[in-house]
């Protein structure tokens, strides 16, 4: 669980490097997309990020401005946030990032859309007296609440908009509101190994991103989408690489215990057979839920033998 923990922190630390970042602004926000990376990262304000476990990756990161916290409704945590400038050097946008494991309401309990509405309606509520004070609601920043799902089926990565937009239900009108302040997006990106190259890039740099790759590979995959391997970055992905082959070990290591311990009840030949495939079983399951992997990918990366894997899919179903 500790190293889970670290997983997802050092997670939230490459998708907050300032290109990563870049690249996911230039996307979602409409006054950015003709701007290149190189000149969206100067706008880029003072980022904070949420983490379980900053003392564990030597990392001293202050709360404040991760903390959303009302009287009435509570505390939230935002993974990631910074303000986005524009022009002289105003604050313009005030952006949110958070990394989303599942949009399925079976295992979160709610629907994704209602977590990003009540997000993005807080962010809106609390800069009262902050980015504004009394009746001056032309001070108020644009917010953008960017929610990236890691659990989307092959052939379903898409990057969706949701916000309030204007819309003429009757009549003709030479006004319209010409603000869309409350923002929202979700990227859905894949967590199949064995997927075709997303046609979008910015998918497609994130897949890789948040891959269980080899570290070498990880990386010389990165570059070819732009990334400069800076210290920060390298270091970051590095030990979240690092850590995913630990999480792996240990699952190996587990598993080839409760099989041995199996086999040595059922006796030697018979029980180490039965306890092998308890083990590879057990295995198949703990990848999937720790990396958030497919059947599938749990098992090319346990090198399960093509005989057995219908069989095991068989058992898994069951």
């Amino acid at each position: 669980e500790e190293k889970q923990a670290m997983h997802d922190d050092y997670a939230k630390l490459v998708l907050a490097d300032p290109q990563v970042l870049a690249n996911i602004v230039k996307v979602i926000v409409p006054e950015f997309r003709s701007y290149s990376i190189d000149k969206i990262i100067p706008c880029i304000g003072e980022t904070v990020v949420s983490l379980r476990l900053p003392e564990k990756l030597c990392i001293r990161i202050e709360s404040v401005g991760t903390e959303d916290i009302d009287a009435d409704d509570g505390k939230i945590v935002y993974d990631i946030r910074f303000p986005l400038y524009y022009n002289n050097r105003t604050i313009k946008f005030l952006v949110n990032v958070e990394a989303q494991r599942s949009t399925s309401n079976n295992k979160l309990g709610y629907h994704i859309e209602s977590r990003i509405a009540y997000y993005m309606a807080r962010m809106v509520s609390s800069q009262k007296n902050v980015e504004f004070i009394k009746s001056n609601y032309d001070e108020l920043k644009d917010i953008y609440s960017i929610w990236i799902c890691m659990d989307t089926q092959d052939g379903e990565d898409s990057i969706i908009e949701l916000g309030i937009q204007p819309k003429l239900l009757y009549g003709k009108s030479n006004w319209m509101p010409k603000r869309s302040i409350m923002n929202g997006a979700i990227i859905r990106i894949r967590d199949s190994k064995n997927r075709e190259e997303s046609k979008n890039k910015l998918i497609a740099m994130l897949e890789v991103l948040l891959s269980s790759t080899k570290k070498k590979e990880k990386m010389q995959q990165l570059e070819g989408y732009g990334l400069k391997m800076t210290t920060e970055l390298e270091g970051c992905v590095s030990d979240m690489c690092n850590i995913s082959e630990a999480i792996l070990e240990r699952a190996l290591e587990e598993g080839l215990e409760k099989g041995i311990e199996q086999g040595l009840e059922q006796g030697l030949e018979q029980g180490l057979e039965q306890g092998i495939e308890k083990n590879q079983l057990d295995n198949i399951v703990k990848l999937m839920k720790k990396l958030s992997l497919t059947e599938e990918e749990a098992m090319d990366m346990l090198d399960i033998a093509e005989e057995n894997r219908r069989r095991y899919h068989d058992i898994l179903k069951k």
